[in-house]
């Protein structure tokens, strides 16, 4: 049995997000915490914008703006001490992967009577969280159509660990994907996130949970980012290609959040605990190498991929098609100036076993994962990245 899950209702198209108040109404809402970060509000407008259409919705809004990327544990603790003196009924993230996921957090932990500690890993958010409208800034994450969470959890002798809640009481009522907010989101980021993007929706695609609904998703959110990701990173005011990547961000999101993901996410999420590595730079630095691993264990899909990738595979087998699926990705990672080895991200060859060996406990993501990989797997993946192997 397959269930696919996303928020209630999604909205999309320039200039949506100007609905945040009507769409605050429609859910009843009388009194919301905006979760923010510090740059969207005080280098742009949007923040602004967004109050001001929820008080003119005659909503009381109270902003809490320090989120950080890939945001901490104790972010989302602070944000719920925020949010508890502002009493609200509901939560509006505006920003990034990171605002979207402290805002679902505090919305969980203000509506149970558990602790955020007791909320990690699958199904366990006793109740609903209060209600979200979440509106994302970056084409990447696809966090407002998912139901998971993602917080970094530094220890007292400063390393580092992602941890997730993932549960459907944390999806958005509202999602709006309005892709003038992406506009401001600068080349790296607009890289970054959009090669997120990319992992999602390859590694869904070729998930052993795919399922009828996430496959065409995957695909044509595939096709769309390969074809202007380029021109988005380019030139951020392409509205063309901030609308194209939008929706595919949203698309991959839908598609992994019930097709779900595989060995890249489960070394990225290591590498950014180890290593402080962000996690759109960890997941395109590795989704190559990954690719070239999987490759037996679903030719056929790699060669859609390839295709979908904007490679000429006519007159190929269906093995060399496949072959350019990672080619593809390779030089796409390349042209918009992302780390393409480990070393770019300085994370040295002595380093590599320990990686492998946290990777390789995230079973809630390899079991996923097309071809099944050792430890030894997961080492001889990242001795690639790493260019120890040809």
């Amino acid at each position: 049995m397959q269930e696919f899950q996303c928020p209630a209702k999604i909205i999309t198209g320039d200039g949506s997000a100007q609905a945040v108040g009507a769409q605050a109404q429609a859910l009843g809402l009388k009194r919301v915490v905006l979760v923010t970060d510090k740059v969207l509000h005080e280098k742009t407008d949007c923040v602004t914008d967004a109050a001001a259409a929820l008080r003119g919705a005659e909503v009381t809004v109270e902003i809490f703006d320090d989120v950080e990327p890939d945001p901490l544990v104790d972010t989302a603790r602070r944000g719920a001490e925020f949010a508890r003196v502002a009493a609200p009924d509901g939560l509006v993230g505006l920003g990034g992967g990171s605002a979207l996921d402290i805002a679902k957090a505090i919305a969980a932990v203000l509506a149970n009577d558990v602790a955020l500690e007791q909320m990690w890993g699958v199904g366990n958010v006793p109740k609903p969280a209060l209600p979200m409208i979440l509106l994302p800034t970056t084409a990447g994450t696809g966090s407002e159509v998912t139901p998971n969470c993602i917080l970094t959890d530094v220890k007292l002798d400063g390393s580092h660990m992602k941890k997730g809640i993932v549960s459907p009481h944390i999806l958005a009522r509202t999602a709006v994907v309005d892709p003038l907010l992406t506009v401001t989101a600068p080349p790296s980021v607009t890289a970054a996130a959009g090669m997120d993007a990319l992992t999602h929706a390859i590694e869904t695609y070729v998930s052993k949970s795919a399922q009828p609904i996430t496959l065409p998703l995957a695909l044509e959110a595939i096709r769309l980012i390969g074809k202007y990701l380029r021109h988005a990173v380019a030139n951020g005011d392409d509205r063309e290609a901030r609308r194209h990547m939008a929706h595919a961000s949203m698309m991959a999101g839908m598609a992994f959040a019930n097709g779900f993901l595989g060995a890249v996410h489960a070394i990225a999420m290591a590498m950014g605990g180890q290593f402080n590595v962000a996690h759109g730079i960890a997941n395109a630095l590795m989704l190559p190498y990954v690719m070239e691993f999987n490759e037996m264990a679903a030719t056929e899909k790699f060669a859609r991929i390839a295709a979908a990738l904007g490679e000429p595979i006519q007159g190929l087998s269906e093995r060399e098609a496949a072959r350019r699926a990672s080619v593809a990705v390779h030089h796409l990672i390349q042209d918009v100036g992302l780390p393409h080895v480990l070393a770019d991200v300085k994370i040295s060859e002595d380093r590599i076993p320990g990686l492998a060996e946290e990777s390789f406990g995230n079973q809630r993501l390899l079991k996923n994962n097309p071809r099944s990989a050792t430890v030894q797997d997961l080492t001889r993946i990242l001795e690639s990245a790493a260019g120890l192997t040809p």
